[in-house]
């Protein structure tokens, strides 16, 4: 079995009663980076790492903590090209992994394809595929008070995070995790 670790980096959302110049556009949480790191047998590997195109416009948040400027992600790949390139690259039997599912999975994919009205053989194939949340798993249930930050989640398994809240940081250090989380016999 292969598990797909994956993170996006998006625009963000504005905070309530933000001014117009603080609107994130297209609309919120559209995905600006996305990256990918197989764990399989143990061993961790990046296969896909991309910057998205689409956003003329971010948070405030996320003009703080996303090292990316508008002009690099003008510069990405279409947000479809992307959805092409992800289900390319996933194979039978695969499960993507995110620290937070819903985000990842239902919002940065799937409530952009939909803003997007964009529905083709290669988002459904995402959107079906089997997923699993390190964020509400039954394992970090037990061994956490509360639902842990991928920072409480990396210091669990004594796995670096350098450089977070970049796509292929956040999505290494998770599926560094996973492999540990493996090796222990506690996959979650």
């Amino acid at each position: 079995m292969r598990y797909l670790c994956l993170d996006f980096e998006t625009n963000g959302f504005p905070l309530k009663g933000a001014a117009f110049k603080d609107w994130t556009l297209p609309f919120s949480s559209y995905p600006v980076q996305l990256s990918v790191h197989a764990v399989e047998d143990g061993e961790v590997s990046q296969v896909y790492d991309t910057v998205i195109c689409g956003v003329t416009s971010r948070a405030p948040w996320a003009q703080n903590n996303i090292r990316l400027s508008l002009a690099e992600i003008a510069a990405g790949k279409p947000f479809e090209s992307m959805i092409s390139d992800l289900a390319g690259l996933m194979q039978e039997g695969d499960v993507l992994v995110a620290h937070n599912a819903s985000f990842d999975i239902d919002t940065a994919i799937g409530r952009t394809a939909l803003k997007l009205k964009m529905d083709t053989p290669a988002l459904r194939s995402i959107l079906a595929a089997p997923r699993f949340c390190t964020l509400r798993c039954a394992y970090c249930k037990g061994a956490f008070r509360k639902a842990p930050k991928l920072q409480e989640l990396c210091d669990h398994f004594q796995v670096e995070l350098v450089n977070a809240h970049d796509a292929a940081a956040d999505s290494l250090a998770l599926a560094k995790c996973v492999a540990e989380a493996l090796r222990r016999g506690v996959m979650f």
